[in-house]
């Protein structure tokens, strides 16, 4: 069993109905034609996206706000209120669970939305500690409306291009295991640590490309390029040619200290390692200029890494030539 399977059973049981929901299952949020809002649930649970061993409580709660805040920004929609479930071990104090409730509101104003409020929720005991996330937005700034950024609008001919310091988290998460059997000092470790425990979304620059119509489809890099690609790729019925060049280092990247400590290279991270969340978009090739410049704007890295086509499936290109990859990508199943 595989998580697509999963949703494909459940999309069967309920399938599509446009009055309600003219996108339909498979993007990262729900689009609900009255009244226009984006509707997104996301879970973490203890075991399976955060360990306590390597992190606090209070981290896995600003990493499970920021993938909802992620999800949100992926569809070009700012967050306006949320709920909150809540599962609690019966040992846990009251000083850890109000540490991990301040850090979801810490998240909020690091994020520069402390409108976007809690607004209720469920409490539980349960004996493996959880938080799960649903999250309401919309596509309005100012009075201004706009439309909300599937993953099914890439064309061919369209740049891929990755937004977001892609891979950091993935390395940020293995210094964590490793820290107890090996020194990693530095600020470039540091810097890659945090973007794991306390990762930032791209809440600012995401809503204003799809305000702007600068880009086709877009997705957040919720489980890393390998893995995300296709599922965007087949939401818009297209393929892709992905140039493996462009995911090595950059010009003072702390990735490319991080990976050679670790004996990884960078593409490594950048290609498999998911919970960045950045974004993945496709962009007609006239506005890729633009693209660049908003997110130099918003301090946010960019790379072209490949291009859409029209016959589907993916082609994994390294000096020109075609090359296989093995699946290292993330499975809950």
């Amino acid at each position: 069993m595989q998580e697509s399977e999963v949703i494909r059973s459940i999309h069967r049981a309920f399938p599509d109905r446009r009055e309600m929901t003219p996108i339909g299952i498979g993007d990262d949020c729900a689009y609900l034609s009255n009244p226009g809002h984006l509707v997104t649930t996301d879970a973490s649970v203890e075991g399976v996206h955060f360990d306590l061993s390597l992190m606090t409580f209070a981290d896995a709660a600003y990493r499970c706000l920021s993938s909802n805040l992620s999800d949100v920004a992926a569809m070009g929609g700012y967050a306006k209120a949320w709920t909150l479930a809540l599962g609690l071990s019966g040992d846990m104090s009251e000083a850890t669970v109000c540490a991990g409730i301040l850090a979801m509101r810490q998240c909020l104003l690091d994020h520069g939305l402390s409108d976007a409020w809690l607004v209720g929720g469920d409490v539980v005991r349960s004996p493996h500690i959880f938080l799960s996330v649903t999250m309401w937005g919309e596509c309005e700034d100012n009075g201004q409306r706009w439309q909300p950024v599937t993953r099914g609008g890439a064309s061919p001919g369209d740049a891929i291009v990755l937004l977001g310091r892609a891979g950091y988290a993935a390395a940020g998460l293995e210094i964590l295991r490793r820290k107890g059997n090996e020194a990693f000092e530095g600020v470039a470790f540091e810097r890659v640590m945090a973007h794991f425990l306390r990762p930032v979304s791209l809440t600012k620059l995401g809503p204003v490309l799809a305000r702007e119509g600068v880009v086709s489809a877009m997705m957040d890099t919720s489980d890393g390029l390998y893995a995300d690609l296709p599922r965007l790729l087949e939401q818009s019925h297209v393929g892709a040619m992905v140039d493996l060049e462009t995911l090595s280092g950059g010009i003072n990247d702390d990735l490319d200290v991080v990976a050679e400590a670790l004996g990884r290279s960078p593409r490594y991270f950048r290609l498999y390692g998911g919970e960045d969340f950045g974004l993945l978009a496709t962009v007609p090739v006239k506005m890729v200029d633009c693209v660049e410049k908003l997110a130099y704007f918003y301090a946010v890295p960019m790379r072209v890494v490949g291009k859409i086509e029209a016959n589907q499936g993916i082609r994994w290109q390294q000096g020109g030539k075609l090359v296989s990859l093995e699946d290292h990508s993330f499975s809950h199943f």
